[in-house]
């Protein structure tokens, strides 16, 4: 009889240790913020690159038409922002709950930018040695919806031809490169713009800014064409 009371005891104090336990789990549920800010995150690799700017990346990003993914995630911020509303006003704790949401509110850092690099690491089995490739996190920047709007308008003003930083280089000439000069070639059918001449070979093929640099003409695709030496002898630094 003494064991079957002490068996009722333990099952008891289980019992209270489990309902404490249910307790607790519940407060926690319930005093806990169901608000989570809904951060934009974009991973940019810069392998292989040295001192890279952020900014650029962020220009190149909005040339290749990828500012509507801003302006849609600036949608559903503001669309969270009014479902949270809805469940402040069915709360029977509103001042705690208001609490919570506006510490969780966190607009100036919204849109989170990563630039990663991909390092080759080796592991050893068997005495053969094998390579693999890891992302590693170099650093972040962060900025909210109008940072990236007034530079995605500057970026329109320039109908997207190229990074800001490009745009207004001191050094317009340095950005005349290789692969550019390439694209005018082809796209110009290495015919030159005044006269006709065509050069399928480069020989007498010069790539023009047609504002002259020192008249403020800029290195982008609408300022450059393919002339001939004679034909760029002839403008000279004339528009």
């Amino acid at each position: 009889m003494i064991g079957f009371n002490s068996m009722m005891q333990v099952l008891t104090l289980m019992t209270i240790f489990i309902l404490v336990i249910i307790s607790i789990i519940a407060i926690f549920y319930i005093f806990k913020s169901p608000f989570h800010y809904p951060y934009f995150y974009h991973y940019f690799d810069i392998s292989g690159k040295r001192n890279p700017q952020i900014e650029d990346y962020i220009d190149r990003f909005f040339i290749e038409d990828n500012f509507r993914l801003i302006q849609m995630h600036d949608e559903i911020i503001q669309q969270w922002k009014e479902n949270c509303k809805k469940i402040i006003e069915r709360s029977r704790m509103k001042k705690y709950r208001i609490k919570q949401y506006q510490s969780c509110l966190d607009d100036s850092h919204a849109f989170v930018f990563f630039f990663t690099r991909q390092q080759t690491r080796y592991r050893q089995h068997n005495y053969v040695k094998s390579s693999y490739k890891i992302t590693q996190n170099v650093s972040t920047f962060q900025c909210d919806y109008t940072y990236l709007k007034r530079r995605n308008d500057q970026l329109k003003e320039i109908n997207y031809e190229c990074t800001l930083r490009e745009y207004y280089s001191k050094s317009q000439r340095k950005l005349l490169t290789k692969e550019l000069r390439k694209k005018i070639m082809i796209r110009d059918h290495y015919t030159c713009q005044i006269c006709g001449k065509y050069m399928p070979d480069e020989v007498g093929l010069h790539v023009d800014h047609i504002i002259p640099i020192s008249k403020g003409g800029k290195t982008v695709l609408s300022n450059l064409q393919v002339l001939c030496s004679k034909c760029n002898g002839k403008k000279s630094n004339r528009v």
